[in-house]
């Protein structure tokens, strides 16, 4: 039987972070806070056009969903999973994500409810005009979807991790 080797690898990035000088992680932190602030206007432009796709391959969803609607209703939630917390909506990620668990679940319950989905569209809509700043209203917004949650029996989202919603500030 062959024994197992151990084999170091140098870890270039590891040595450079131990080098005295250079930039600290906050300085790399905040440095890519102004980067973000830069791209911004764009990166909202891109989630605004992903929440509207969204919107149009979950209007066509019907009971049972048609392939392609749904193929863009996930392609359009992944988008927004992606942009959201770059730009302050984190909520808005959470709302995606929930809206993913629920068709889930009505494709192996074999139950469908148009209104369910719907809310989830409009949450994501009112999201995005509120403030990033105003959280008791995107906490509002949020506890309502968590009741629809638990009347269907969807595993809840995760929260986004604290970072991404301050990343407006």
């Amino acid at each position: 039987m062959n024994q197992g080797h151990n084999i170091k690898v140098k870890n270039r990035l590891g040595e450079m972070m131990r080098q005295p000088g250079g930039r600290s992680v906050i300085e790399a932190l905040k440095g890519a806070q102004k980067r973000l602030e830069k791209l911004s206007p764009d990166l909202l432009k891109s989630l605004d056009k992903a929440i509207a796709r969204l919107d149009a391959g979950a209007s066509a969803l019907h009971d049972p969903p048609d392939e392609k609607a749904l193929s863009e209703v996930y392609q359009a939630s992944n988008e927004i999973i992606a942009l959201a917390g770059l730009v302050g909506y984190a909520p808005i990620d959470e709302v995606a994500h929930g809206l993913c668990e629920l068709i889930d679940a009505f494709l192996t319950e074999g139950q469908w409810n148009d209104q369910a989905i719907r809310v989830h569209i409009d949450s994501a809509q009112l999201l995005r005009t509120l403030p990033p700043t105003d959280k008791d209203a995107r906490e509002r917004v949020l506890d309502g979807l968590r009741k629809v949650w638990n009347r269907f029996g969807v595993r809840q989202p995760a929260p986004p991790p604290p970072q991404a919603e301050d990343a407006a500030k």
